[in-house]
């Protein structure tokens, strides 16, 4: 049951974050040069140490219901802004202790949500042909730390994906 209020909880981040940082018809594109949040995430420099703590932060938020009520009905990766995904995190008992807990700090969970997911959205496009080239949002420095260390990040996502080790 904990696996599943997990999965659940990493894919709606993930979800939420995805849509509110997709382009909104009125507003202009934001950029990593017009947006501050979208130059955080682009700057964000990823490491293996890092997403082992994302997951763990990750599986403890899976397994506090008062997280996980609270997230239903207030992803932070709605927030228009990191400022107010902080808000709602912290406005959320104990979901700043739990990813705490894990060695991140709030504020990095949302930056690496928006920053882990969208760019192995992007490696994998490329992989699999999809797009010859990166888009800006994706630094080289990530583009190239996710494709030399791939099947090593894939294996660490899987538990918020659903998906065994072993596939």
């Amino acid at each position: 049951m904990k696996r599943i209020a997990c999965v659940g909880l990493a894919v709606m981040l993930a979800s939420a974050w995805l849509a509110a940082a997709a382009p909104q018809a009125p507003s202009p594109r934001r950029t990593a040069e017009n947006d501050p949040d979208s130059k955080e995430m682009r700057g964000y420099r990823l490491s293996i140490d890092n997403i082992q703590k994302y997951v763990a932060a990750s599986k403890a938020l899976g397994g506090d219901p008062s997280a996980a009520s609270c997230f239903k009905d207030h992803p932070p990766g709605n927030a228009k802004t990191f400022a107010e995904g902080d808000k709602i995190i912290a406005s959320c008992g104990r979901a700043g202790a739990d990813i705490s807990g894990a060695g991140l700090k709030p504020h990095d969970f949302l930056v690496m949500t928006g920053a882990l997911f969208g760019d192995m959205m992007a490696v994998d496009m490329k992989k699999q042909g999809e797009i010859k080239a990166y888009p800006a949002t994706i630094s080289p420095e990530n583009a190239a730390f996710l494709e030399q260390n791939y099947a090593k990040i894939q294996a660490l996502l899987a538990p918020l994906m659903g998906e065994s080790k072993g596939k």
